[in-house]
């Protein structure tokens, strides 16, 4: 486990969460990568945080597995904001979904780690915020659905792809509409050999008997 050097070693994290055993643990995490960590109560958390000003550099908000448009989750971001504005906020929660990261975001949250992320992650995290950046997992941008505007009256198509290539969802496609692999062949423009490869595969990866 690396430790913080330097400048970093006089970050302070408040962490705010109410699951205590989790909380501990973070915290203990946090201290042992040289933090300075202090626990802000979430049943007074206006008592917890007050008067420290200048003193608490993070907070650090555990959403387990609420999203932030959860009402008690929005009360702590009004709550934090009421009493230390300017301190950023990064939020912690077992979700994975991007829109738990947009609903983090439009409460100007400035980070986003779910409980998957590495550890050392968390602390680079840290340090990286306190220093002006924001971050959000790259592989849940990468693994979120693209939502294209179509044309008017067309069907929309499933985001569900299950591992199948471009060329293969193509074939689909045409299997759909009943079509054999000659004309898929001419439809795309590819040896009739290379379609039978095609839905060999799409059929292994569909679990499929038959076409």
């Amino acid at each position: 486990m690396g430790g913080i050097s330097g400048e970093e070693t006089q970050i302070t994290v408040a962490l705010v969460g109410g699951r205590r055993l989790r909380e501990r643990c973070v915290a203990r995490f946090l201290e042992m990568s040289g933090l300075h960590v202090k626990i802000a109560l979430v049943e007074n958390l206006r008592e917890s945080v007050a008067g420290q000003e200048g003193a608490i550099d993070l907070f650090v908000i555990d959403a387990g597995e609420h999203s932030c448009s959860d009402p008690e989750i929005r009360r702590i971001f009004t709550c934090l904001g009421d009493v230390l504005p300017g301190v950023p906020i990064v939020v912690m929660s077992d979700r994975e979904d991007l829109s738990a990261v947009f609903d983090a975001l439009n409460l100007s949250a400035r980070a986003y780690c779910p409980s998957s992320l590495d550890p050392d992650i968390l602390i680079e995290t840290l340090r990286i915020v306190r220093k002006g950046g924001t971050f959000i997992p790259l592989d849940m941008l990468i693994n979120a659905p693209v939502h294209r505007k179509r044309p008017q009256g067309t069907e929309p198509r499933r985001t569900e792809t299950h591992g199948l290539t471009r060329r293969e969802q193509r074939v689909l496609e045409l299997l759909k509409k009943g079509q054999p692999n000659k004309v898929i062949a001419r439809e795309l423009g590819i040896e009739e050999t290379t379609v039978k490869v095609h839905v060999r595969r799409i059929l292994k990866k569909l679990n499929a008997a038959n076409r």
